[in-house]
């Protein structure tokens, strides 16, 4: 091997063995067999028995500073900036891994010699039941044992000492590789300095020639910049450098931890098994001792041998619990128990109280499978001769739970007569065991029976007491029953209160106690009556101080009866019970709450002003006062007011009529609502001012109540299909327009009461296939029929759906808008078509709603202006949606168009006075009336022609007779709603300019125009006609003609 240095192998070593060799280094295979030497970036194998060259050589691609083999027989090689690792198994025959080469006589020992197991586990059980050998013998094997570890800790010391070297070696390493590292970063420096010094003769030379300042600073630029390249290229060397050694030093700190780390397992699972095998040593020694003093009678004494081989074997955590040992102390301690127990009871009967307590603690303290029986005997000793306290202190040595240990005491006292002992001893262990849960279901059966037994004790004695007239002996005996079940024990609370109240009947606190406890035991009547009177006595006491306490308490039964009558304010007048089936009034209604067991309730749970709760006494009012609306087809003989005022509304005749709010109590019974409502018979109809509020009223009432039922009469469950609804009698009544429309939940049923379409739903008003019908059945869209609410807003459309509608009275047509316009005229049955008049003239008056004039059809007899019926409004206007268009392109003069604007948005809303209709607007004279020959083929109606300068040719339909007639006037009431001049949501979206402009467009659009006739003086009336007589501005006419036509015309 030329140029390494030949290795004489005398014993093969337990670690690596690296020589340094002329900046190279070898290394010897563990098994001693072969070596790898590097030669510059390739290693070849050496046999150490032959001197020759074996396997194959291995080429790398740096140069190798450093190698290893390792015990697997991997090669380690380090060179350049990487580390290569390559298993030799597959470069060398098999022979050189398989033997340990020997030079001399030595041989290599392992590490750690464990103990080999003596036998398994069933021969190690059979060998433990064997007869124990002699004390020489145990102390020899322990001698064993302890020599054993004593030579496992000389082992530990040498591989520590290896563990050492091992580190050494690896030091070695990193010495040869910071040389290599040093060499190299001197060579590096080297190399820059003579760069430096080069460029510094380039840039002198440079700086000499005849060059130009810009081909110099290039130059030097690019030197620079050769330089930092060649610095960044040092610095990344020196970085994977230190991360080399880095590595290499991890490595070395894990390997060194990880040997330590397995010889003190090693160590400590041998000192652990040496300490068990002594710890089982020293049971047997004790057993036999234990044995042999159970045979020579000294029971005491083995029982404290006993105690002390429990404690050994217990330590022993890995002890198997099913071995012969644990089944021995079981046996044994049942058989010193029992001696020890017999032993007792032998003193006892000999009335040797010391001597039975002396027997009875020694079995009690081998802690017996079942220590009830000895437990009985020794507390009865104890306690019947002595104290509790003085048991309780002798137990504390013994390994029984001390629930187990009170329970017992307290029954031997209770049993014993000692009643009193027994609850104080009962209240020592609630309060020293009151965190204990150890035994918790245990202690809580136990407790559950003592209280059970002592409180009928006591009850007992203290009604013996009560019937004897001992109050203070009653009271007494009835606290102690409470202070041991101060949950369960209303009844004797009660005892308790009225033998106070007899020992001192002006005190307050016997009523005060009686009223706890009736509101405990539910008899809430009772107990408010026991609160009343406690305030009477504290109101009448001579004392001062007791006077003061008063003001603590709060009776809060005017409040309750505030809150029922500001509920009952928005009810109707009259309802149904729908338990008894009688007509209530106001003050009925207020009276049946109190009624209730929530009254009572309410009045004896709220007794102070911090238990003062508003809100519940709110809810559970509100709650009882729900109502529900009957929403129907009114049929002949209906039940009246007067017919049910008397009597039930269940004890009615049978008949189709009284079966119909029959049916409908004892759906909102079942539905679970106190009350009802029905127009027929919880309305007087002979009584004018109850009529005129259920008329005006009636909107609100269905608004507020929780639930409407409509029945559909004429519509049967066995054929119900989809349609039938928006169909029914029942969609064509006005009444029910209002009832619909006012009700937020709906529930709809068939003549025979099913539900309509078996809907399962509570709200009918959330069901697709309803609303589908119903905006049918109105031809009104579901979502603006939503937004219908009490007022006048939308006027036209809540007449529009109205007109309809037919009722069988003509006034009704009126009346049944009352609430949903929120008017409040008089009611005049008899007064005929003149009730829509008055309607109509009261919106008129209030909402300066122009849009009512819209109409076509027939004048009413009071003012010419109106329409006889509703009827003339089945149509929404559709020309008013037309009036707001798209501004032309063409615009006239703009001083015009403003003056324009201004005048007619100075111009005073309308008017009505004493009858009188004062309507601004533009008016447009009519000329060359002519009555043309043929009248209209569809209607039969009389056709006028006429002309006016600013509309052209004018065609008129009316029934009046209009030949000779002259002064007509077409007008345009229909001015505010083209002036953009709605301010309440803050600025206006328009500029004045602009919404001057926007006014000429809307004034030059179609629009439906009023024929006016002259009346005397400067009054006018409106001449019927059977359509809005539709013109439009001609183009040609100017604006100025059109402010000249601004006026205000008084019709009659």
């Amino acid at each position: 091997m030329k140029g390494h240095t030949c290795l004489s192998i005398n014993r093969v070593p337990s670690r690596w063995l690296i020589h340094h060799n002329h900046g190279s280094c070898i290394s010897l295979a563990s098994n001693g067999t072969f070596i790898a030497a590097p030669t510059g970036s390739s290693v070849s194998l050496w046999s150490t028995t032959t001197h020759e060259q074996i396997g194959s050589v291995i080429e790398f691609t740096y140069d190798i500073s450093s190698m290893a083999i390792s015990a697997n027989y991997d090669l380690v090689i380090g060179g350049g900036k990487t580390i290569s690792l390559c298993s030799l198994r597959d470069k060398l025959p098999s022979s050189y891994f398989d033997h340990i080469r020997h030079d001399g006589p030595a041989v290599q020992e392992p590490l750690i010699q464990l103990a080999e197991p003596e036998q398994n586990a069933d021969q190690e059980k059979d060998n433990l039941k064997q007869p124990p050998r002699a004390r020489e013998d145990s102390c020899s094997d322990i001698a064993d044992l302890e020599k054993t570890v004593q030579e496992l800790r000389t082992k530990l010391a040498k591989s520590e000492r290896a563990a050492n070297e091992q580190k050494d070696g690896l030091k070695g390493i990193i010495r040869s590789l910071r040389a290599d590292l040093h060499t190299q970063e001197t060579s590096s420096s080297v190399f820059i300095l003579i760069l430096a010094r080069r460029s510094l003769t380039i840039l002198l030379f440079f700086v000499s020639l005849p060059v130009s300042q810009h081909t110099a600073s290039r130059m030097e630029d690019s030197v620079n910049e050769t330089i930092d390249t060649l610095r960044d290229i040092l610095r990344a060397r020196d970085t994977r450098h230190k991360k080399i050694k880095q590595e290499l030093r991890n490595n070395e700190i894990a390997s060194h931890e990880q040997i330590n780390q397995e010889l003190r397992v090693q160590l400590a699972e041998c000192q652990q098994k040496a300490d068990r095998l002594i710890r089982i040593i020293h049971a047997h020694e004790q057993k036999h001792h234990c044995e042999s003093l159970y045979a020579q009678g000294r029971v005491y004494d083995a029982a404290e041998s006993l105690i002390e081989i429990t404690s050994i074997v217990n330590e022993d955590e890995s002890a198997d619990k099913d071995s012969f040992i644990f089944d021995w102390l079981a046996e044994f301690t049942h058989q010193c128990v029992a001696t020890l127990e017999r032993v007792g009871d032998e003193a006892s009967n000999a009335e040797k109280r010391d001597e039975a307590v002396a027997a009875y603690s020694a079995a009690l303290a081998l802690s017996p499978s079942n220590p009830n029986p000895v437990l009985m005997k020794w507390a009865k000793m104890m306690v019947i001769g002595g104290s509790a306290q003085e048991a309780l202190i002798v137990a504390a040595k013994f390994k029984l739970p001390r629930v187990v240990v009170y329970c017992v005491i307290c029954d031997i006292l209770e049993g014993d007569g000692r009643l009193t002992e027994a609850i104080e001893c009962f209240q020592q262990m609630q309060n020293e065991l009151s965190e204990d849960m150890g035994m918790q279901d245990e202690r809580a059966k136990r407790e559950l029976k003592f209280r059970g037994r002592c409180v009928q004790k006591l009850e007992k004695l203290g009604d013996t007491a009560r019937d004897s007239k001992k109050h203070d002996e009653a009271i007494k005996y009835y606290s102690n029953a409470l202070l041991l079940d101060p949950t369960n024990a209303d009844n004797i609370r009660l005892k308790r209160s009225n033998e106070i109240i007899e020992l001192d009947p002006s005190s307050h606190t016997g009523y005060e106690a009686k009223h706890a406890a009736l509101h405990n035991m539910g008899r809430h009547r009772e107990a408010f009556e026991s609160f009343s009177t406690m305030l009477s006595k504290l109101e009448q006491s001579p004392d001062p101080q007791i006077r003061d306490l008063r003001p603590q308490y709060f009776d809060v039964t005017a409040m309750i009866r505030k809150v029922v009558e500001q509920t009952i304010r928005d009810l109707p007048r009259v309802l149904i019970d729908t338990v008894t089936g009688r007509l209530y009034d106001k003050t009925q209604q207020a009276a049946a709450f109190e009624e209730l067991p929530i009254y009572d309730e309410l009045q004896s749970s709220m007794t102070t002003r911090a238990q003062l709760d508003h809100a519940r006494i709110r809810k559970e009012v509100e709650k009882f006062y729900r109502y529900v609306m009957l929403s129907h087809r009114w049929q002949p003989n209906e039940p009246t007011f007067q017919m049910v005022e008397n009597t039930s509304i269940y004890a009615l005749p049978a008949s189709p009529v009284n079966s119909k709010i029959q049916r409908f109590c004892e759906l909102v019974r079942n539905l679970e609502f106190q009350w009802a409502w029905s127009d027929t018979c919880c309305v007087n109809q002979l009584d004018r001012g109850v009529q005129q509020e259920s008329l005006v009223a009636m909107f609100r009432w269905y608004r507020g109540s929780s639930l409407t039922v409509v029945h559909l009469l004429g519509v049967f469950s066995e054929s119900q299909e989809i349609g039938h609804l928006w169909k029914s009698i029942w969609n064509t009544r006005g009444w029910t327009y209002q009832e619909y429309i006012a009700s937020e939940v709906v529930q709809f049923y068939t003549e025979d009461w099913k539900p309509y379409l078996g809907l399962n739903i509570f709200n009918h008003k959330e069901s697709p296939i309803i609303l589908s019908e119903m905006e049918r059945a109105m031809n009104f869209a579901t979502k603006e029929l939503a937004t219908l609410q009490p007022g006048l807003d939308m006027a036209r459309e809540k007449l529009y759906l109205a007109s309809m509608r037919q009722t069988t009275r003509e006034e009704d047509i009126a009346y049944c808008l009352f609430g949903i316009f929120n008017v409040a005229i008089p009611v005049i049955y008899g007064e005929g078509n003149q009730a829509v008049g008055r309607l109509l003239e009261y919106i008129l008056t209030r909402s300066d709603n122009v849009t009512l004039l819209a109409w076509s059809g027939s004048s009413g007899s009071n003012h010419s202006y109106l329409p006889a019926d509703l009827t003339v409004y089945n149509e929404i206007m559709a020309e008013m949606d037309g009036m707001v268009t798209a501004l032309r392109s063409s615009l006239p003069d703009l001083s015009l168009t403003v003056a324009l604007y201004d005048r007619l948005y100075d111009l005073p809303p309308l008017s009505l006075v004493a009858g009188r209709l004062r309507l601004p607007g533009i008016v447009f004279p009519l000329a060359d009336l002519v009555h043309l020959s043929e009248s209209d083929p569809d209607s039969d109606i009389p056709v006028y022609h006429a002309t006016s300068p600013m509309l052209g040719d004018v065609e008129i339909k009316t029934k009046d007779q209009l030949t000779g007639m002259t002064g007509l006037l077409l007008m345009n009431p229909w001015i505010s709603p083209l002036l953009d001049a709605d301010f309440s949501s803050g600025a206006p979206l328009f500029d004045h300019a602009t919404r001057a402009l926007r006014l000429v467009v809307r004034l030059k659009q179609p629009f439906g125009a009023l024929l006016l006739a002259p009346l005397a003086r400067v009054q006018y009336r409106r001449v019927a006609t059977d359509s809005l007589i539709m013109v439009r501005v001609r183009e040609e006419t100017s604006l100025t003609e059109l402010m000249d036509s601004i006026r205000r015309i008084d019709m009659q």
